[in-house]
């Protein structure tokens, strides 16, 4: 039997009563404008888990067990999911054990040469994409052979920065990020290529290449996260809509349920009652 779906605003995190151990590290200081966190996601019986969108690229590395995507296909031993705006799913076999580097909106870009537009909505082999099998093979082996979960944040941080292809985030779509993030309304895609200095057309395939969707998309999957936030800090449906950014409760009820096949009531009952 696998155990009730979690679900989860922004990647995975401890939840009572859950057959998950979650060990969580802060990124060096060379890594920190690239990469939010580490984690380490332990599974002692199977388990399946419902991801919401997220704003940052994730790349996982399994050193024991496997993992299925929603479809039932496995996951590569080395994965990178891109930006997706609907649901997820996973399903952890007993003793699937994964390490995780959560990449910030405009951080993966700095160590994949294709344009992360060509991730968004997948979950990818790293081996094709980095063509370094014999590396990555390594890097496994040593993560299954590590005495302990920081020691693999070390290994993997090493791996990471032998691949920096450039010593800082792309400043104006790391301005553009910001920017967005700053503004819980909706607003117009022109005001933020004023405040950039890009055209529309120059700014969206910036975007595109370095975030990995256009920046109205990423504005709505900010709105849904800060949604998901406040409700479970225990504001009101009737409230967070406004206070998340929507025009509207029916423009957010349409986003609700567009990317998580819900309505948010139903959504959240269901959230509830597992």
């Amino acid at each position: 039997m696998h155990a009730s779906p979690t679900v989860t605003a922004s990647g995975m995190h401890p939840i009572p009563h859950s057959p998950m151990q979650v060990f969580q590290q802060a990124p060096s200081a060379p890594l920190r404008p690239f990469v939010r966190r580490f984690m380490v996601v332990e599974f002692a019986s199977a388990h399946d888990d419902t991801h919401l969108p997220d704003t940052g690229a994730v790349a996982a590395f399994s050193f024991r067990g496997r993992c299925l995507l929603d479809a039932g296909e496995p996951v590569p031993l080395s994965a990178l999911t891109g930006l997706r705006d609907t649901l997820r799913a996973h399903r952890h076999d007993a003793g699937h054990s994964v390490l995780l580097a959560s990449f910030s909106p405009v951080g993966a870009a700095a160590f994949l040469r294709p344009s992360l537009a060509e991730f968004a909505g997948t979950t990818t082999d790293l081996s094709g994409v980095l063509g370094r099998e014999d590396e990555l093979r390594a890097l496994h082996e040593r993560l299954a052979l590590a005495l302990d979960h920081p020691q693999r944040v070390r290994l993997l941080e090493a791996f990471l920065l032998a691949r920096l292809r450039q010593p800082a985030p792309d400043p104006l779509m790391t301005a553009a990020v910001a920017w967005l993030e700053r503004q819980p309304a909706l607003r117009r895609i022109d005001a933020l290529t004023r405040h950039i200095g890009l055209s529309q057309s120059a700014l969206e395939r910036r975007f595109k290449r370095v975030v990995g969707v256009s920046p109205k998309k990423f504005a709505s999957m900010l709105r849904l996260q800060r949604a998901v936030r406040l409700h479970t800090a225990g504001a009101d449906l009737a409230e967070l809509a406004l206070a998340a950014g929507y025009y509207d409760q029916a423009h957010f009820n349409h986003d609700f349920r567009r990317a998580t096949g819900r309505a948010p009531t139903a959504f959240f009952d269901a959230a509830v009652s597992r």
